[in-house]
């Protein structure tokens, strides 16, 4: 064992003689990198998956971590995120697997490291080794100072490490004080200064759209590729690659980084796309996420939402209509599809006696323009719980409807909260047209499922035979759908969650739907 390790140090003496000789030959070419991504919790080496190289093996002594605190800055290249912690003497890093014999002579490892204010640096260990048995350890290159305002990321080389097809490095530390390691990369020639990648743009910006998004990435750095994850997976060189626009149609955490040769691979980009679609259906809760129950952010214009002196929210996440406000308190939805059946939920609040919630008037309407404006109901105190929340609907709405609007038309006294619209879209229906073409008119009024509540069946008297019954969720979607039902048949509904539910009857004079609560 003696005799190899004279071997091989008499090799690298001879490496680097020639190295000193040629250096200015080669330009810089990047072999190796990892930044240790994004941790978002301390993560044991041989649990963590968010490796930026994944083509090599990670080791450690089963405590050495990659954490997210002190991420790495003050130094070009640096990427933030996570680090290596390597803080004590038990502790030691291990890369394995490293291919560098594209090399001439030998390569330099490049890496961030951060110390406390005391330490040089001295006390960090850089080993390499060809066979994992014998270890050799590379001097830093770097004098590190010390002293007050000293304790911070450096950027720190370690020369001389011999080209290889199976090299192996491992990092350790030799006193019981903080280290910590980030952004490796194995180089082979002279060092020069790496620009960095500009970090990935995207259009449109993250936030909460009704509709589906085309989304685009671009990088300012000419001939970068993009690398990108939907999933909130740290993206890699295996990840997607960005080639044309991206379709989202669905909620979604979309991360992006940019690379090019010899060059430090850029920031990761995070942004988070909620897609509301109102051509399929609207489902909108309040969710302020800053709310607090001494706290509540204002009211904010949504897309696809219009505001108007409401004032701020509570802090649940509702939108808060003052009394103050009463006759201007509005909130607008505008749709751009054919609604079917409005839900919302209400609570007025008072404060002390039931008195102080008083004089309430309430107006939803809707509109096919914005400016002519039909009532869709109309509620007062009586109407409005200040226990709970009041779930309301359904509400029919016209085909042609494309804005509805919420109104505090007047106030005695108290707020009233709104949350939890939805809006379902008009479900396509058989026989939509009758023979010469002309859309079939909705019923407003017409006999009721019974018995209402139910908990196995229901009958209707509709006084046709063969007609189309649809039961819809809250949400618009089908539950169950009987063909070709006659006068006052047993439709059974075994199996069915309980809950409030839409009925809907298509038949030769048009369509009649009716709420059915099943037990």
């Amino acid at each position: 064992m003696k005799q190899k390790f004279t071997r091989i140090k008499t090799g690298i003496a001879a490496m680097v003689m020639l190295i000193g000789m040629g250096a200015n030959l080669y330009g810089q070419t990047v072999l190796y990198e990892e930044n240790f991504g994004s941790p978002t919790s301390n993560t044991l080496i041989q649990n963590y998956t968010g490796w930026q190289n994944n083509t090599v093996s990670y080791l450690g002594d089963g405590t050495c971590d990659i954490r997210s605190s002190n991420a790495s800055t003050g130094y070009a290249g640096a990427s933030g995120g996570g680090n290596a912690m390597i803080n004590n003497t038990s502790k030691w890093l291990q890369i394995s697997g490293l291919n560098t014999s594209s090399a001439q002579l030998t390569v330099t490892l490049h890496c961030g490291l951060r110390k406390t204010t005391s330490e040089d640096g001295s006390n960090f260990v850089v080993e390499f080794s060809t066979d994992s048995m014998v270890w050799i350890r590379v001097p830093m290159a770097d004098t590190l100072p010390t002293g007050t305002g000293t304790s911070k990321w450096y950027r720190v080389s370690f020369p001389d490490i011999p080209s290889h097809p199976h090299l192996h490095l491992r990092f350790s530390n030799l006193a019981n004080v903080d280290y910590r390691l980030d952004d490796l990369s194995i180089v082979e020639g002279e060092q020069v200064v790496l620009e960095t990648v500009a970090t990935p743009t995207v259009t449109p910006s993250g936030g909460t759209y009704y509709a589906p998004q085309q989304v685009n990435i671009e990088c300012a750095t000419d001939g970068a590729s993009i690398y990108y994850t939907l999933d909130g997976s740290i993206p890699t060189e295996q990840s997607n690659p960005f080639l044309d626009t991206i379709h989202i149609n669905s909620n979604c955490t979309l991360k992006a980084f940019a690379k090019k040769n010899n060059m430090y691979n850029s920031q990761i980009l995070t942004v988070q796309y909620t897609i509301i679609d109102t051509n399929s259906l609207v489902i909108l809760p309040f969710n302020i996420s800053s709310n607090s129950e001494s706290t509540h952010a204002d009211i904010k214009t949504m897309d696809g939402f219009r505001s108007n002196k409401l004032g701020s929210s509570y802090a649940n996440g509702s939108v808060k209509f003052e009394s103050k406000n009463a006759g201007t308190a509005t909130l607008t939805a505008h749709l751009d599809s054919s609604p079917d059946t409005l839900f919302f939920d209400l609570k007025g609040v008072k404060s002390g006696t039931p008195s102080s919630y008083s004089g309430i008037t309430f107006i939803v309407s809707e509109s096919a323009n914005g400016t002519q404006w039909n009532t869709v109901a109309s509620l007062n105190e009586t109407d409005i719980s200040t226990e709970s929340f009041s779930h309301l609907g359904p509400y029919l709405l016209s085909e042609e409807t494309r804005y509805v609007r919420w109104l505090l038309a007047a106030a005695g006294s108290g707020n009233t909260q709104l949350n939890n619209i939805v809006i379902t879209k008009r479900q396509e229906q058989e026989n939509e047209e009758d023979d010469v073409g002309v859309e079939e008119p909705t019923i407003p009024n017409g006999p009721s499922p019974y018995p209402n509540p139910t908990a196995s069946f229901f009958r209707w008297n509709l006084c046709e035979e063969g007609v189309v019954v649809s039961l819809y969720d809250l949400t618009g979607q089908i539950v169950r759908k009987w063909e070709q039902v006659n006068d006052g048949e047993s439709l059974d509904i075994t199996g069915v969650t309980s809950g409030l539910y839409l009925i809907q009857a298509t038949t030769r004079t048009g369509k009649v739907t009716k709420k059915l609560i099943i037990k």
